[in-house]
């Protein structure tokens, strides 16, 4: 198979309203679960269905391939794109130079798409001076099952305020304005913690950010997932320091020390953090 393949036609359709922005849906996944079914699905069934899906199967065999194309049918919105490297961050480079969207909205294949997401998306960009757009999120566990929920500052203001002590962003849940990311030279090589390198290089290039308080994605925890470990936590402070050092200030210090402090007791907050989510999970499967 090419490294490239259109799994059906491409035929992006033009939004409703000519003020409304142009979105490109963006999914990476490099391995077959028993998640991505649903997650391919909760795309394709959005209330407002003008937008374009691009999937990048990525270092995978042919098996993930075909099953991707069974899933997504003859639906001409979506694109799929196949490459041999196995990193998030080329992949979602690769797909965001083929995409055609004013905006990407970040999607990963264990997560779930509220039905309305693309139109409450569209509707928060539309007229507005926003790059990064993000929504709240529901936390799910491995069957579906609501475990809690996360909030994020709304405002530009609020978000970096936050920035440098707590994620002020879910990167799956985020729109991100296409023309910027390419600006920017797109997402960077890190291996776990790409969105927060890109947010701190788009902060610098004066980038907008804003949150929805809708909570528009369900964001799956579980055992098999990446999570910010001693390496994310590493890195993070190293891109602090990167900051820190073009453009000293009490934001960039405090950005540092953060991370570093949280990298000193990352094995403390993934303990507590998985305790939370399994007591969660237990008394949501208790309830009648």
């Amino acid at each position: 198979m090419a490294r490239r393949q259109a799994a059906c036609p491409h035929a992006m359709t033009a939004p409703a309203h000519p003020t409304l922005p142009t979105l490109t849906v963006l999914l990476c996944v490099h391995r077959l679960h028993g998640w991505l079914a649903e997650a391919v699905a909760s795309v394709l069934a959005q209330d407002d269905p003008n937008f374009e899906f691009i999937v990048v199967a990525n270092a995978c065999g042919d098996d993930l391939v075909q099953e991707l194309q069974r899933l997504c049918g003859q639906d001409p919105r979506v694109r799929l794109l196949r490459t041999g490297i196995g990193q998030l961050a080329y992949n979602l480079n690769h797909g965001a130079d083929a995409a055609r969207g004013e905006y990407l909205v970040r999607m990963d294949a264990d997560d779930v798409c509220e039905p309305g997401r693309v139109r409450l998306l569209r509707q928060a960009l539309a007229g507005r001076d926003v790059d990064l757009l993000g929504s709240a999120v529901t936390l799910i566990d491995e069957h579906g099952t609501p475990v809690g929920a996360v909030d994020y500052p709304l405002s530009h203001a609020d978000i970096l305020g936050a920035m440098p002590l707590r994620t002020v962003l879910c990167h799956p849940a985020v729109a991100i304005r296409r023309d910027l990311l390419l600006r920017l030279g797109g997402y960077g090589g890190g291996l776990a913690s790409e969105d927060l390198d890109l947010w701190l290089r788009a902060r610098r290039h004066g980038a907008v950010f804003r949150n929805v308080p809708d909570r528009l994605l369900r964001y799956r925890v579980h055992a098999g997932q990446s999570t910010a470990g001693r390496l994310g936590y590493a890195e993070a402070a190293g891109y602090w320091l990167r900051e820190l050092l073009i453009a000293p200030s009490l934001f960039t210090l405090r950005g540092l020390l953060g991370s570093c402090t949280k990298r000193l007791v990352a094995p403390w907050l993934q303990h507590r953090r998985r305790t939370r989510w399994r007591a969660e999970s237990s008394k949501a499967g208790r309830q009648p």
